[in-house]
């Protein structure tokens, strides 16, 4: 079983304008409706894959019964509800010229309260052997160490943790905690160490490296430059296939879910990183933001050259 946390879910809306520039009027915008937030993402295509998920989420009480509606159609989910509403995220595509702008709410608040309901249902659900994924931004008025409290937890009860969280929640997720995957993308990697941004694979890799522990392995996504694996048994680049893309908003999430899903297949470093990568593509050729089609996932895969770094 793969345990999803969502710290902060989102309802996202997608507006296609072509051309947008700011100061501009665009009357008459009908947006695409989505339920997310990163976690949410992650669950959704872990179902897609075909694996067993529970979601986990701070869900702001406003917004639980369409979530509910939704997500309760692809894996279980245990919320903990929250006074107010879900944060609302904006995305504006600008096909024609391969732009993406992303305009994010604050959202709900949570409480030590909360947190706490939070962690006691993970240790009554999690088994030995199973995965815990945290995913995403932290909610306000949780604290900064979540994803570390969580990791600790996981071992506790014999089970594994992973993570992808953002720039600003990645220091204090690392303290005393422990991940069998990581999953930051380059231009986080190379904040978190104060260097500068680089898509050069064997430079990536050694910067990963530079990571581990507390982690056990991990994927740098690398956009449309592919992805970089490094772990015990090495490091090897992913090189993705162009495609014709709709939005690659989720695809990050859905390149952390396809990874997901090769660890408890078991998958070598190599398949998992060609799986991790081909969802991710999916994704962006779909255009429905955390949703990939198993078909164009298998196509995809069979297009994806993997070579080791070392």
């Amino acid at each position: 079983m793969i345990h999803v946390i969502c710290a902060n879910p989102a309802i996202d809306k997608l507006y296609a304008i072509d051309d947008f520039a700011p100061g501009e009027d665009y009357p008459g915008q009908r947006p695409t409706v989505r339920f997310g937030g990163k976690g949410v993402n992650v669950a959704r295509v872990l179902s897609q894959l075909g694996a067993q998920a529970t979601l986990y989420a701070f869900m702001g009480e406003e917004s639980e019964t369409g979530f509910r509606r939704e997500m309760e159609k692809c894996c279980r989910c245990a919320f903990i509800a929250v006074p107010g509403a879900c944060r609302t995220t904006v995305n504006v595509i600008d096909r024609k010229n391969g732009r993406e702008t992303v305009i994010t709410e604050r959202g709900s608040e949570v409480t030590d309260t909360h947190v706490q309901r939070m962690l006691r249902t993970l240790e009554a659900n999690v088994q030995p052997g199973d995965l815990v994924c945290c995913s995403g931004s932290i909610i306000a008025g949780a604290p900064a160490d979540l994803y570390a409290s969580i990791s600790r937890l996981s071992a506790e009860m014999g089970a594994q943790c992973a993570l992808d969280c953002n720039a600003a929640a990645l220091p204090k997720s690392l303290e005393g905690a422990a991940y069998a995957l990581g999953k930051p993308n380059e231009r986080e990697l190379c904040a978190l160490l104060g260097q500068a941004r680089t898509q050069e694979p064997a430079e990536i890799a050694r910067l990963a490296r530079r990571l581990m522990p507390p982690y056990a392995a991990l994927l740098v996504s690398m956009g449309a430059q592919g992805g970089v694996w490094v772990g015990p048994e090495g490091a090897c680049l992913a090189r993705v296939p162009e495609k014709p893309v709709v939005s690659t908003v989720g695809s990050g999430d859905a390149a952390f879910a396809g990874a997901l899903h090769a660890m408890v297949q078991g998958m070598d470093a190599k398949d998992a990183l060609r799986l991790a990568m081909a969802c991710g593509v999916a994704n962006a050729m779909l255009g429905e933001v955390g949703s990939v089609r198993p078909e164009d996932v298998r196509g995809v895969m069979n297009e994806i050259a993997v070579t080791a770094l070392e």
